[in-house]
């Protein structure tokens, strides 16, 4: 018996290279939520069935979540559009690693609804310009209770806007005339300075050297480029992340380019715990600033903020963000290859660092898990040595054993497990870790996303 068990674990093992691998396509158990439970089961069964169909063939999470009051599952308890993406991120929801994800949010008490995305492919697809142009009817058939014919809708919008990009190779508003649309904007839109340092840590010089390269890079690409410096990130926006305190900044204060779209990204720094945070809007941000681009952006700049060079820093923020917005005026956004065939290189010249494939991977932990099962197996060998032969069937016999006489089986009750979705007072809005190294966490609002950590 032992023996088939370390055969079996080391089996196990050696499957843990493949399994991490698989754990970047996976995929949450649902897709409709129906916590309000007004569905039938016959029609919560067909659109399940559809909406995983759609999440798998086209790699990105298609969700519905049905609440009664809304407010009770996100801090964003006044505004329902960005409370929709908002708590797919607190339920961990969406597909691979990068949680890509498009949600229908209906709020059953209300009879209102919002549809947001998550994640960079999510950004892409379901950007501000293809949400804008969803059937209006859905918001309608919600109003009026009609939540099956909504629901299809909606459902068959996100597989339209799902084969315009399949087939147009390029995501609906990022192709013709769409472009153009979405990237035209007033100049006399954009807030006067790119530069805002309430810290202190530039001198007069610098500043103003900064203001004039994140200026042009901004009427340049018609995209805001800013930096935003504070003291303590909780006098501006009291939270438990950064992050929220950079979208806050940047919502409320009319940072953007162009009154329409207010396209832009933002740098935003907190000295007392040297917090940082990276903030990019939907639309032309998400396709700029891929989930890919943003960690290679934040890579470039923080290892002069780790030796505490800040004006070095922002230089080669200005100069990644030049990069990564020139490969996308080129139809090239930074992303990242399986290949490495296509990666681009870093404004100096020196190749990006490619990850590693499905194969590069299982060479590299394949190794390593064969000499686990060779150290395991031969441990439970060992044990087994101690092992005697008993020669009669009385030697298996526990004295004052129990016996059994009469046996039978009687069913008591069933089980149901239920998967919920958090309340807000349950969870928190993400957090990150300290450290000298890369640490940060992913956010996705109802305007934009992106990340914070230390430096």
């Amino acid at each position: 018996m032992k023996r088939l068990l370390c055969l079996l674990l080391a089996l196990l093992l050696l499957s843990l290279p493949f399994a991490a691998v698989h754990a970047e396509n996976e995929m949450s158990e649902y897709c409709v939520y129906d916590v309000s439970d007004i569905l039938e089961v016959d029609s919560w069964n067909d659109l399940e069935q559809r909406a995983m169909q759609l999440s798998d063939q086209y790699s990105c999470g298609v969700y519905v979540i049905i609440l009664p009051g809304f407010e009770e599952y996100t801090h964003y308890d006044s505004d329902i559009q960005k409370a929709a993406p908002d708590i797919i991120t607190r339920n961990d929801l969406g597909f691979g690693a990068d949680r890509d994800s498009v949600v229908l949010l209906i709020d059953s008490d209300k009879g209102s609804c919002a549809v947001g995305s998550t994640g960079p492919r999510g950004g892409y697809i379901f950007n501000s310009t293809a949400l804008s142009e969803l059937d209006p009817s859905i918001s309608t058939d919600i109003a009026f209770s009609d939540y099956d014919s909504a629901i299809a809708k909606y459902l068959d919008e996100c597989e339209r806007l799902f084969g315009y990009e399949a087939e147009n190779g390029r995501a609906y508003g990022y192709s013709g005339e769409e472009a153009q649309t979405v990237s035209a904007s007033d100049p006399d839109d954009m807030l006067t300075d790119c530069v805002y340092d309430f810290a202190g840590i530039l001198t007069a010089d610098q500043k103003e050297q900064l203001e004039k390269k994140a200026r042009y890079l901004s009427e340049l690409y018609r995209f805001g480029v800013y930096i935003y410096v504070v003291d303590d990130y909780y006098d501006v926006y009291p939270s438990n992340d950064v992050w929220y305190a950079c979208e806050h900044v940047y919502e409320t204060d009319g940072f953007g380019y162009g009154s329409a779209n207010r396209d832009g990204i933002m740098l935003f720094m907190s000295m007392s715990e040297r917090d940082f945070a990276t903030y990019r809007t939907v639309g032309k941000g998400y396709y700029a600033f891929t989930d890919y681009g943003l960690y290679e952006l934040e890579e470039y700049f923080l290892g002069a903020f780790r030796k505490n060079d800040w004006y070095g820093g922002f230089q080669d923020y200005l100069t990644y963000c030049d990069y990564l917005l020139d490969l996308a005026e080129k139809g090239t956004p930074l992303d990242y290859d399986p290949s490495g065939e296509n990666d681009p290189t870093y404004p100096d010249g020196n190749d990006t660092p490619r990850k590693m494939t499905f194969q590069e991977k299982a060479m590299v932990l394949t190794p390593f898990s064969l000499i686990i099962s060779l150290v395991t197996c031969l441990i439970f060998r060992s044990k087994m040595k101690t092992a005697g032969v008993k020669t009669q069937a009385n030697d298996y016999i526990a004295k004052n054993g129990i016996r059994m006489y009469n046996t039978r089986d009687i069913f008591t009750h069933s089980t149901t497990s239920r998967t919920r979705i958090h309340t807000d007072s349950g969870s928190s809005g993400g957090g990150h870790s300290s450290g000298g190294g890369h640490s940060y966490s992913s956010h996705s609002g109802g305007h934009g996303g992106g990340h914070s950590g230390k430096f």
